[in-house]
């Protein structure tokens, strides 16, 4: 007898039963996703993937919302693992002025994980206003000028990393922007206008003025465009009345302008500008480099400062600039100021017309104990 096909409708058969079995409940319990309703969240997504505190007796998830959330009616929806169960439900409107205590059960009933969900509004992030150039660290082979005061903080930006484009084997004095031990009280900061060697001539940036301004250089159009990679700008919650500090200033000795060098004499620059920092349909807005070309006019600029004075002084000397506001006839909303609609930037450079790539190789600015005085 031959026994190949019973054989055969056994395996089959066996095969068949183990496929129609139902799996076991699944015996996990976890949050895997949470969203939060209109566009209130600060970061892009929700760190779910965290790990238990003993103090809390939970798995915390913190999340920050943007300023002006009430965090009293809020309704998080959450993915969780397949079959699992969370009570209170998720979509379900929660009170997180407190933290709010979720417990997930898995699908077989048997397993149970608490999660404690707090929600805050995003923190003011305050600059400091005075300025000492006294701290710097080095970051890809230059300094970057930074100040800190209690829990405020400031990072300097610069050129630096657009001048390493064109010479990246220069020590980091020999950058535009460096440090000084001797300034007019400890270390200061001093910018110098350099030539940026064959690569910056070939594609028409021949020097790099030395500068620090208040926003961020956005490396990757360093060379495409470097006015609109100099991005001006971090919130700022007061109203600005003056801007003073400490300078001296030597300009090179041939001004490059052209193609070619001229007897024009070099002349530096110090600006601060406080604009509104949202268009009229609230979408965000970063003013740039362009602004001096444009002789500073702009729909959303509030206030100028900018220094005038063009004497050369080669000893320290005191400055004061006043922020005029009948320039742009806009009065400051103290709302939108408290909600941090308003952005300040201070822009300081050895070479006034730098961002055009022109100024005297050796032109140079010392700066030092700068603030900004405001309402």
């Amino acid at each position: 007898m031959n026994y190949k096909p019973l054989l055969y409708a056994l395996l089959i058969g066996s095969t068949a039963v183990s496929c129609i079995r139902k799996e076991a409940p699944n015996a996990e319990a976890d949050i895997t996703g949470c969203t939060l309703p209109g566009n209130v969240l600060i970061q892009d997504s929700i760190d779910v993937d965290v790990s238990y505190d003993e103090s809390l007796n939970a798995y915390p998830i913190y999340v920050q919302v943007k300023k002006g959330t009430d965090c009293s009616q809020l309704a998080p929806t959450f993915t969780l693992t397949p079959g699992a169960t969370i009570e209170p439900a998720s979509g379900s409107v929660q009170d997180f002025t407190s933290p709010v205590r979720y417990t997930v059960t898995s699908e077989d009933g048997q397993w149970h994980r608490t999660y404690s969900i707090s929600i805050e509004e995003e923190k003011v992030k305050e600059i400091p206003t005075t300025f000492h150039f006294e701290d710097t660290r080095t970051e890809n082979g230059y300094y970057v000028f930074y100040e800190t005061s209690g829990t405020q903080e400031l990072t300097w930006a610069s050129g630096n990393g657009g001048f390493r484009l064109a010479i990246n084997d220069a020590e980091p004095s020999e950058y535009p922007t460096t440090l000084e031990e001797k300034g007019f009280s400890g270390k200061c900061a001093k910018l110098v206008t350099r030539t940026t060697g064959s690569l910056g001539a070939m594609v028409g940036m021949p020097i790099a003025a030395g500068n620090l301004f208040i926003g961020k250089f956005n490396l990757s159009n360093a060379l495409s465009n470097s006015l609109k990679a100099t991005q001006l700008g971090v919130e700022f919650y007061h109203k600005p009345l003056k801007l003073k500090g400490y300078f001296k200033y030597t300009p090179g000795n041939q001004f490059y302008e052209n193609g070619g060098y001229t007897n024009r004499k070099d002349q530096f620059d110090i600006y601060a500008i406080f604009y509104e920092n949202k268009d009229e349909n609230g979408q965000s807005v970063m003013l740039d480099g362009t602004l001096p070309l444009a002789n500073f006019v702009h729909p959303n600029l509030v206030a100028l400062a900018q220094y005038k004075d063009t004497q050369v002084l080669n000893s320290w000397q005191p400055f004061e600039m006043t922020f005029d506001y009948d320039r742009y006839g806009k009065s400051v909303d103290l709302d939108r100021l408290n909600a941090g609609d308003y952005n300040i930037s201070i822009v300081i450079s050895s070479s006034k017309d730098g961002a055009t790539f022109e100024g005297a190789p050796g032109s140079t600015l010392w700066i030092d104990e700068m603030s900004i005085i405001y309402e």
